[in-house]
């Protein structure tokens, strides 16, 4: 794995849950299949071994996921690898990286109330969504930097949202028009997204 890079695996819940229709935890199960996706990609496939079966490596990547202090989860069995996971909009994501790393989407949906703007962005922000060309799509990318900051902490929301400190390092994405995306790190990092096809056993 590039030491340098931050890699986006992104793919449509639908797509990658076939054989989980009846689940109500879908999302959760396309990220973790997005991750084990990535981590063969990348370098890390002999933690799974020449296991094909799904449900079987989903076991063993459960067996290898750790929770630190405030809940972000970890590999016990590689603590070099950092990932994190989203969903919305029917896509589920998991960045990837040496780095710590923190990603989130969202779909663009309508501001339910002014106050929503004042109460989570400082006044720099406020501004720059009150005068974008279409604020509601300038308030949700903001959203998904914001976001992305508390998922690279690891420490959940400890301050108000508008009070946030900027990581060292971000970058906004889309993986539709109508879904935004950010992931933060602590260093520079250049960002790679692939969309794979789910293998026949990820269905």
């Amino acid at each position: 794995m590039n030491p340098g890079m931050i890699y986006i695996y992104a793919g449509k819940i639908e797509e990658w849950t076939e054989k989980w229709k009846e689940e109500k935890r879908r999302e959760s199960i396309c990220g973790r299949l997005l991750l084990i996706r990535g981590l063969q990609d990348l370098g890390w496939g002999e933690l799974f071994g020449n296991l094909k079966d799904s449900g079987s490596l989903l076991e063993i990547l459960e067996s290898r996921i750790r929770k630190a202090t405030w809940g972000k989860p970890y590999l016990s069995c590689s603590p070099q690898v950092y990932f994190n996971i989203s969903h919305s909009g029917g896509y589920g994501v998991c960045a990837i990286s040496c780095r710590p790393c923190g990603v989130d989407i969202q779909e663009i949906r309508p501001i339910k109330s002014r106050r929503m703007i004042f109460r989570t962005m400082n006044q720099e922000e406020q501004k720059q969504i009150l005068e974008a060309e279409d604020s509601t799509r300038e308030f949700i990318k903001l959203w998904t930097y914001k976001e992305s900051c508390i998922k690279l902490s690891g420490e959940g929301l400890q301050k108000e949202l508008k009070d946030l400190p900027a990581p060292g390092c971000h970058q906004f994405f889309w993986l539709e028009d109508d879904l935004a995306g950010c992931v933060s790190s602590t260093d520079p990092f250049k960002l790679e997204i692939r969309r794979p096809e789910p293998r026949k056993y990820h269905k």
